[in-house]
């Protein structure tokens, strides 16, 4: 992309409602692991890459001096400010972070990300621009902590997707380039990271085995409606695309039912890290040699 190329904006696919209601309450709420992690600390100053519609922001906002919440959905960040009017939430497309000169400005002591990075990342041509706002939005030993989908997450789901796709006339590759998603193992993400100047800390990858909701917009149907809109929107009608979701739901009903309770579940995967921005900078030389 040229430098002054405006980018093409995302289609916004969220619903707060849909998403932290509905789908995926468990989102916001299985967080206990990535917010120790995170440490916040009275004076802390945090930006919060890809905040949604803000209910973990909230929780951390009680324990740190200020959080700024970014995300790139005007309708998540509409209903954070009706929620949390008392908290600085922005629309930043955080393909782009790296030109927020606002943000990227050297004064955060961290940057915090949950559940948001495998959607932020999915392109190879933007995802050192993130990294790299992140970089120049901490101060010089500032951490970056995040929590993200990794390699094979939810794998059974994303498998079923692409076939029901496929037996629809979609050609298969295709349907794998509309995923809009990047899974990375725990060594690409390392690699990105640190190409962009960061000291790696710690890491881990960790099935998590997620129950979803139960309710008539939930379950695996209205997951796969909300997370998997862009394979949905390879399909021509609405009755195609319902009945692409009802056949992953079908696929998948011996594969994630659990049997002593009836509860549906979902093999989550989960990529964790911490990474420093060292105290001198000056003596680093990023990957491309700048």
């Amino acid at each position: 992309m040229a430098p002054h190329e405006e980018p093409t904006p995302a289609k916004d696919i969220w619903s707060a409602d849909a998403y932290g209601n509905q789908v995926a309450p468990f989102v916001a709420a299985l967080t206990s692991k990535i917010v120790a992690w995170l440490n916040p600390q009275p004076d802390d100053e945090i930006l919060d890459v890809g905040c949604g519609e803000g209910p973990l922001t909230a929780k951390i906002a009680l324990h740190v001096k200020r959080i700024v919440g970014v995300d790139a959905s005007a309708n998540m960040i509409e209903s954070f400010r009706q929620t949390f009017p008392d908290i600085d939430s922005r629309v930043v497309d955080c393909r782009f972070l790296d030109r927020e000169a606002s943000l990227c400005n050297g004064t955060f002591d961290k940057v915090f990300s949950n559940a948001a990075l495998h959607w932020i990342l999915r392109d190879p041509n933007t995802r050192a621009n993130t990294i790299r706002g992140c970089f120049d939005a901490l101060r010089p030993g500032g951490l970056m902590v995040s929590e993200s989908g990794a390699l094979g997450n939810v794998a059974e789901v994303h498998a079923a997707i692409i076939a029901a796709l496929a037996h629809r006339g979609v050609p298969i590759e295709k349907a794998r380039a509309a995923s809009p998603w990047w899974f990375p193992s725990l060594d690409a993400m390392r690699a990105l990271v640190e190409s962009q100047g960061f000291r790696w800390l710690r890491g881990e990858v960790e099935l998590r085995q997620t129950e979803l909701t139960s309710g008539d917009a939930g379950g695996i149907k209205g997951w796969v409606r909300l997370f998997g809109a862009p394979f949905l929107d390879l399909l021509a009608t609405d009755e195609l695309r319902e009945s692409a979701v009802a056949e992953v739901a079908e696929v998948l009903e011996g594969v994630g039912r659990r049997q002593h309770d009836g509860a549906f579940t979902i093999n989550y995967i989960r990529l964790r890290f911490v990474a420093q921005k060292p105290e001198a900078t000056g003596t680093l030389r990023l990957a491309d040699g700048s």
